[in-house]
């Protein structure tokens, strides 16, 4: 046990290390002071039972330094059963910003449901060069809309995505955690791009061509899946386009936290059972090597207790480092509590997670069982 623990977080300390030197060295984006240079664009935000964060969130688009000729905004109602719509309605013909549309998502007539139809149908609803797509419970900062829009200048670029980080409550240290976390996978999601093997990209910062949409034949065109986006990213960049994802706080997006443990395991539930169905074979042995790394721990501590002490502190570390690069270049200052917070809080999930899928395989979200 000692012998594996030493091989296993010695590999793990080494991966880390490296992801934070790519994190701390690669280049951020160019963006487009020229506002005659820029692509039209619309912002699709899917929207199903809403009516307490969807005004933030059309705050913030209506924030957005682009010229409002160059940005539509479309809010797709998913069948909401509360006062989304009412919520909506004040943003509605407001002068001097940004059209913001409202829809109501069609009653599905075939396999296109849930949020993939939603996005269509906003889609489907604009006339625009650049998609943009982001939740109603997230706040992107103003420059987020010209950041993304000015990678998809590049050529051949056909997806830009951005930062997601959590807005923590004051004195939430859970809230912390959960931005912590959020921000080692997105930060590794990243430097997989960056360094050529892209993964996928992020449903709430997203943008992309409408051109590389068509061309895949958008959401009626894929398989579904409760990770869209991922499915999404995967038909544009096999199609031949590539992707652009730098950690740049110019591309940011605000979400909010989950509300309570149990909410943010099930969210963690759902990713991980959804990037696995859409990818089996890329996501299924990334999957194992980081239940044995969070696992192989505590069955150490039963066994060979100080070697697993070892192996916990030597993770700790590492992901404190890497966690101080991702802040370097998104901002903030990591805490001690929040560190520890992470660690315990990640290996938790990440040892549970199978024992999870096994007894609840189906996942439940906004009052549907996929």
């Amino acid at each position: 046990m000692t012998l594996a623990l030493a091989v296993v977080f010695t590999g793990y300390v080494v991966v880390i290390l490296g992801l934070a030197w790519v994190t701390r060295t690669h280049r951020g984006p160019t963006v487009l002071d020229d506002d005659d240079a820029l692509p039209t664009m619309a912002v699709v935000v899917a929207a199903r039972d809403e009516e307490r964060t969807i005004g933030r969130c059309l705050e913030a688009l209506l924030a957005q330094d682009v010229p409002a000729d160059k940005l539509t905004v479309v809010v797709a109602d998913d069948h909401s059963t509360d006062g989304t719509a009412e919520a909506v309605r004040p943003f509605l013909g407001r002068e001097g910003g940004p059209e913001v549309r409202y829809l109501r998502v069609p009653d599905p007539t075939g396999p296109l449901h849930g949020k993939p139809l939603a996005l269509h149908t906003g889609i489907e609803a604009v006339d625009a060069d650049v998609i943009l797509v982001t939740d109603a419970d997230c706040a992107p900062v103003p420059t987020w809309a010209r950041t993304l829009a000015s990678m998809l200048t590049e050529d051949g670029v056909g997806v830009a995505c951005g930062m997601s980080r959590v807005e923590p409550r004051p004195g939430r240290l859970f809230d912390r955690v959960q931005g912590a976390d959020w921000e080692l996978i997105l930060a590794s999601i990243i430097a997989g791009t960056t360094l050529g093997v892209p993964s996928t990209g992020v449903g709430n910062c997203q943008s992309f061509l409408r051109e590389a949409y068509d061309a895949v034949g958008g959401y009626p065109a894929l398989p579904f899946s409760v990770t869209e986006d991922y499915v999404l990213v995967h038909a544009i960049v096999q199609a031949g386009w590539t992707i652009r994802y730098p950690l740049d706080r110019r591309s940011l997006v605000w979400s909010l936290p989950a509300e309570t443990v149990a909410h943010a395991f099930s969210q963690r539930r759902r990713w991980t059972r959804g990037g696995m169905t859409a990818d089996p074979t890329g996501l299924f042995p990334l999957f194992v090597v980081l239940l044995v790394v969070h696992a192989l721990p505590l069955v150490g501590l039963v066994v060979a207790p100080g070697a697993a002490l070892g192996a916990l502190a030597a993770k700790t570390v590492a992901d404190g480092v890497y966690l101080r690069e991702i802040y370097r270049r998104a901002g903030g200052r990591l805490r001690l509590s929040t560190l520890l917070g992470t660690v315990a809080w990640v290996t938790a999930y990440m040892a549970s997670m199978p024992v999870a899928l096994a007894l609840r395989p189906r996942i439940g979200w906004k009052g549907r069982v996929h």
